[in-house]
């Protein structure tokens, strides 16, 4: 292939069609109350159903993967703390030792899978009849697409053949949903050390903090805590391990004389494709990166230089410049 395309959110934005993450929040709202209100009070996330939306509130909802990071876990706890055992009352059952670990599984269950179930709803009702007739764009011959994507933009639009395009976190489909979305945060950072006994302490002192920590743990709260920690595993978009499923691919484009990218936003969350693109291709490779304003021009340009592309082989081009 000479010309590898990689294909972003701004891409189909473009081409007028209603795939925004704000977009995706009211039709959530109005399709899924129970999820959308989990997002609404556990994450840094606006209200996008409330009247007078401020931008800054608007845009919270840009940063939407990397925002699912941003559980407020504690809080989720303290809210279900009514579900922790209670072994003196008099209607205790020994089922209810594992009640508040179970409820914390289903508010996980909602936030990712049910989640994931409603993204692929709302990819699947995208109108390709809204795309006007004069938004087309020129199309080198001879490439390949890494489509970070759900659509079919690019086979509905352009024509191109399925086997010439990538989907790296796979396609909305009707009968099967195994949408790749989640945040890129190690999950590592989420485990809570254990509590050591502070500095100095021995003798009957230590057996007093032991003693004393032993009584302190409750069963029901300790295994809901760490069930809810589990989201973070749940929830990580593992790219890692996405690249090394996509093998194949990467060593494909070694050969590829030209980039074009086309509405990545070239956040973190999805920076470490990008560095595997770099380490795929010769340094000669002219890269053409499209922005939507100053501030994201002037943050791309420096994304790429310090993944170590010359600047001299990046031109900043807006998508609208390669109208047929």
């Amino acid at each position: 292939m000479k010309t590898l395309y990689v294909i972003g959110n701004g891409f189909d934005i473009y081409h007028n069609l209603d795939t925004r993450y704000q977009s995706f929040a009211k039709y959530l709202a109005e399709n899924n109350g129970e999820v959308y209100d989990l997002l609404i009070e556990y994450y840094p996330l606006s209200d996008m159903t409330a009247p007078n939306l401020t931008d800054k509130e608007y845009a919270l909802w840009s940063r939407f993967e990397q925002a699912l990071a941003d559980l407020d876990y504690e809080g989720v706890l303290n809210d279900n703390s009514d579900l922790v055992a209670r072994p003196g009352s008099d209607d205790f059952r020994d089922s209810d030792w594992h009640t508040y670990q179970i409820e914390m599984q289903l508010i996980i269950e909602k936030l990712t899978t049910q989640l994931i179930k409603d993204f692929n709803s709302f990819i699947l009702k995208v109108d390709y009849d809204r795309v006007p007739n004069d938004a087309k764009i020129s199309l080198e011959p001879d490439s390949h697409f890494l489509n970070f994507n759900y659509t079919e933009t690019l086979q509905n639009i352009y024509g191109v053949p399925e086997e010439l395009i990538t989907y790296i976190h796979n396609k909305s489909t009707a009968d099967h949903c195994h949408l790749i979305l989640g945040h890129g945060t190690d999950p590592s950072e989420f485990i809570e050390k254990k509590k050591e006994p502070p500095p100095g302490l021995n003798g009957d002192a230590l057996d007093e903090w032991q003693e004393h920590m032993g009584e302190d743990f409750e069963y029901s709260s300790s295994t809901a805590r760490q069930e809810i920690l589990s989201y973070y595993t749940t929830a990580f978009k593992n790219t890692a391990e996405i690249i090394r499923n996509n093998a194949a691919f990467f060593k494909s484009i070694a050969e590829v004389k030209e980039i074009r990218v086309l509405g990545h936003s070239i956040s973190d969350v999805d920076l470490r494709y990008f560095e595997e693109i770099k380490n795929s291709v010769s340094e000669e490779v002219v890269w053409h990166i499209s922005y939507y304003g100053a501030l994201e021009k002037e943050m791309h340009l420096k994304t790429l230089k310090e993944l170590g592309i010359h600047e001299n082989n990046i031109h900043q081009i807006q998508i609208a410049d390669l109208k047929i």
